[in-house]
């Protein structure tokens, strides 16, 4: 143990000696272990924020029921998600589900109430129909949904009544209390009765909760028409045309559990859905942003790359340098082993010194960049996450790349002849 301090403080002094030599080579060191850790935390603090804010609208006891080619891979998630079959109620009656709550749309003709000059407004608009369970279970998906004073939203048993977005309501001349008529598959028509209207988007958007603020509706922003779950069955028939169901558990059962149990029961029925929970969300996300940080690592690698081959010119410099330093070691007793652990531990010491300032510096870097994007971006704040494990791992990455860009000069300065390296000049 005497002999390895001694070592350390041979090498020590070498770099001390050669400051300027030693802090250009420490440099590219340093630039390379500052994008490592800056990126990677970057990476790091983007996938803790983003399984934060799923975890905190999932919790731990909600799955969704999706088309199965909408999640997952092959995944097209080419114009949002897509419409499958599903039946509510075997749904509601499978072991350990709470409460389901589902959207469906489709297009339906629309028909306003006769205005003073006798011209009704009349065309084909989206119609969506929403689960009243949606509103009052499932808020931390919807965000919170505002109607205008006098109005309400869906209650469970309400059939012949309708909820008008803002834009559509004043585009109709209608307003709580007063009727339009939808016409479905076939001759099937309702007169419904509008129970409530929307809040404007700018209001809405004050108070929004922080939900993720689910636009169900495919159609164009403000022109949607919403009317109870079962509303849906009287115009278009059983349900072929859902968008989402969303899924909360009973208390003590295991929400993976239900949701396996959930996706074969729809599925042997003749659905075609997949049933994703928190986890498989969050796999997923872990996956990509593992990725995407590795690919970053892998381009500030490359900087690393170059600082190692600067502390390997460093210590073949070094080497010729000391030459007959070397020899003198020798001649007293001073073992080939001596000599190559000496110049090891020296670039070894080149790389930590890189690395510790190089954290230093990338976990700065990391911060600031969070700051400027919490800057540049609304409705999405990231948090700053520092990983002490990446940065034990830097540490020691940093101080292992070092000895190994000083492995051959150390070799070559431990086989050295005595009488050469004394006659050197």
């Amino acid at each position: 143990m005497r002999k390895f301090w001694d070592f350390l403080q041979l090498a020590g002094q070498s770099i001390l000696h050669r400051r300027m030599r030693s802090w250009l080579t420490v440099i590219g060191v340093f630039i390379g272990i500052t994008a490592v850790v800056g990126l990677m935390s970057i990476g790091y603090s983007f996938d803790k924020t983003i399984k934060e804010q799923v975890s905190g609208v999932f919790g731990v006891d909600t799955f969704i029921v999706m088309d199965e080619s909408t999640f997952g891979p092959g995944a097209h998630n080419g114009g949002g998600a897509t419409e499958y079959a599903l039946d509510l109620d075997l749904l509601k009656s499978i072991e350990g589900v709470k409460v389901a709550a589902a959207v469906r749309e489709r297009t339906g003709f629309v028909q306003g109430q006769p205005k003073a000059d006798g011209t009704v407004l009349q065309g084909f608009l989206p119609v969506s129909g929403l689960s009243p369970e949606l509103m009052t279970e499932f808020e931390s998906f919807t965000g919170k949904l505002e109607v205008l004073p006098g109005g309400r939203l869906f209650e469970p048993g309400d059939i012949d009544v309708a909820v008008l977005d803002f834009e559509i309501s004043q585009r109709l001349g209608v307003t709580v209390g007063d009727t339009i008529l939808v016409a479905g598959d076939g001759d099937a028509e309702l007169n419904l009765t509008i129970i409530g209207i929307m809040a404007p988007p700018e209001a809405a958007k004050e108070d929004s909760g922080s939900g993720f603020g689910m636009q169900f509706s495919g159609g164009s922003d403000g022109d949607t028409i919403s009317v109870p779950y079962e509303t849906m069955d009287l115009l278009w028939g059983p349900a072929d045309d859902v968008l989402i169901t969303l899924v909360r558990t009973e208390p003590n059962y295991n929400v993976d559990e239900v949701a396996d149990a959930a996706e074969k029961a729809l599925n042997d029925r003749g659905s075609e859905i997949s049933a994703i929970t928190y986890t498989d969300i969050s796999e997923t996300i872990g996956t990509m942003t593992g990725i995407i940080s590795a690919f970053l690592a892998g381009i500030a690698g490359i900087s690393l790359l170059v600082g190692a081959v600067g502390v390997m010119n460093t210590m073949f410099t070094s080497v010729l340098e000391r030459t007959k330093e070397i020899g003198v070691m020798k001649a007293v007793g001073a073992k080939n082993s001596h000599i190559w652990t000496i110049f090891l531990i020296e670039s070894g010491l080149m790389g930590l010194v890189g690395g510790i300032v190089g954290s230093a510096a990338g976990v700065g870097l990391s911060s600031l960049g969070i700051l400027l994007i919490n800057r540049l971006t609304t409705g999405f704040e990231v948090v700053s996450v520092i990983n002490p494990l990446l940065i034990i791992e830097t540490l020691f990455g940093s101080f292992l790349l070092g000895a190994v860009a000083g492995l051959w000069p150390a070799w070559r300065a431990s086989k050295l002849p005595v009488v050469d390296a004394l006659r050197y000049e």
